[in-house]
């Protein structure tokens, strides 16, 4: 790694001291690539991003059809001083695939999607742009095949197996990142390298949670599961709008001493609505039959719901529900977009929430004024717990570093109109009213719902494992080719 590191850095140097003149532009279409510029018709629907809480300028954005064509974007890029983003289904909470500032030059993958399955490995290859729900549909279609992968259909395969990729079968299978075997990634420099535990494992670590900090992941091979036999759909609502900050935290924490035996077949989170709604779903990656003791034992923790929604379901079927309903097809359809704030708390086992600190969210958001435009809704999402394969691995065996946690908790807060100051307070508010009263606990933060005002996000995204990620950084990015908000080496707040 240290070779490697001092042949970039010495490329780098030269490229930079050698800038000719000319453009960036005439530099990517001198070398026969796609792009796109301001001046396009569709400049403003393609730097739309999926928050339009933000909204960067790049430089251009370029739309690669194979390998080569990212090397030589980020060469022209290096030649003219300007930083690269990658950027596959552009979910990112704060629009950091188009590079957390003006002037980046954006690489999408819209045109690299390709899926490839090898049978006698039973891995599939599949490049960033690939997003999770025609994923799901071409594995299950043509070869009876899964991944444990998050529940929205327009995420791309490129962010969400950058940082961690939870959906809810990653208690029985691992995270996205768990069921990476390989990956090409494109360096600073635009040489190509292949990365595995035997190929530059350094860099196969940290790719494995913070993988835009060190390149550009081209494809990843994965690790695929045959499709369930069976898939137990489920859904219990305890629908009292009324619900007591008591009755709030009883049920919560009857939810959370619960799940921390709870089986690895089962995908569990509640959700809670505005108004004090709670529904606890999920599915169960097994029978009927072994469902029904095992919700038996939920409900005699929790209390009765108003109402119950269980039904056997196909893998496809199953996936759909989770997502809303929404079709798992994207082909041929635009995203919608949103505008919102997020932030999540990653709680440890060791470290449950109290009575007390569950009370006083209830409290706090059952008391707080909100403008008419906003609406609201929390999910106490189930990682460990049991034998949950998430906790099966050390903390230091991935880049992601949150394995001895019990819960990912999403606070989310979403407006009808332009951003309002108040809905930035009010999130903020929720996950203080449970941090104020657990002064004791260090919590984390998961990547993929990054929260670009997040304070200390060095140690809550990656904990003990920055020290390694920045090091490494510093060797293969020397000059700061893919620096932007909150990747390895960004300064902290």
């Amino acid at each position: 790694m240290l070779a490697l590191a001092s042949t970039l850095s010495l490329t780098l140097a030269f490229v930079l001291a050698n800038a000719s003149g000319g453009s960036l532009v005439s530099c990517l279409t001198n070398n026969g690539l796609r792009i796109e510029v301001s001046q396009n018709s569709t400049w403003h629907a393609s730097t739309t991003p999926f928050n339009t809480r933000f909204h960067f300028s790049p430089s251009a954005l370029v739309y690669p059809t194979q390998t080569s064509d990212v090397s030589k974007a980020i060469q022209c890029a290096v030649n003219f001083g300007v930083r690269v983003s990658p950027l596959s289904g552009g979910h990112s909470y704060s629009a950091s695939g188009y590079g957390s500032q003006d002037g980046t030059l954006v690489i999408s993958f819209r045109d690299m999607a390709h899926i490839s399955y090898q049978s006698s490995e039973e891995t599939v290859t599949i490049q960033p742009g690939a997003r999770l729900g025609d994923v799901a549909l071409e594995l299950h279609d043509k070869y009876g095949r899964a991944l444990a992968h998050g529940v929205c259909p327009y995420v791309g395969i490129g962010g969400h197996a950058a940082f961690g990729g939870w959906g809810f079968s990653s208690r029985n299978w691992g995270l996205l990142i768990d069921q990476v075997e390989a990956a090409e990634l494109v360096l600073a420099n635009g040489t190509v390298v292949h990365l595995s535990n035997t190929q530059n494992p350094d860099l196969f670590w940290a790719i494995r949670g913070a993988a835009s900090s060190f390149g550009i992941v081209t494809e990843y091979t994965l690790k695929t599961h045959p499709v369930p036999l069976s898939v137990i759909r489920y859904s219990y609502t305890f629908s009292n709008p009324d619900l007591s900050a008591d009755r709030f935290a009883k049920l919560l924490g009857s939810y959370q001493t619960w799940g921390r035996t709870a089986p690895k077949e089962l995908g569990i989170e509640a959700n809670v609505w505005q108004g004090g709604k709670v529904e606890i779903g999920g599915y169960y990656m097994g029978s009927l039959f072994d469902f029904n003791r095992l919700a038996g034992s939920l409900l005699r923790t929790t209390g009765l719901p108003n109402a119950t929604y269980v039904q056997e379901r196909s893998w496809l079927v199953a996936l759909t529900e989770v997502n809303g309903g929404s079709p798992l097809s994207t082909k041929g359809k635009s995203d919608a977009h949103d505008t919102f704030f997020a932030k999540s708390l990653v709680v440890p086992t060791a470290s449950p929430l109290t009575a007390t600190a569950l009370s006083a969210l209830a409290t706090y958001f059952a008391n707080t004024k909100i403008p008419n435009t906003l609406s609201w809704f929390i999910q106490f999402e189930l990682w460990g717990g049991g034998n949950s394969a998430i906790s099966s691995l050390p903390s230091d065996a991935t880049a992601y570093p949150h394995r001895a946690h019990l819960w990912t908790i999403q606070f989310y807060a979403r407006s009808s109109t332009a951003w309002p100051t108040e809905g930035t307070v009010f999130v903020n508010g929720m996950v203080s009213s449970i941090t104020d009263h657990m002064k004791g606990t260090t919590f984390g933060a998961y990547a993929n719902y990054l929260d670009p005002l997040l304070k200390g996000w060095h140690d809550k995204y990656y904990a003990g494992n920055y020290p390694r990620l920045a090091a490494l950084q510093k060797q293969v990015d020397p000059h700061g080719v893919f620096q932007k908000a909150q990747n390895i080496g960004a300064p902290d707040f």
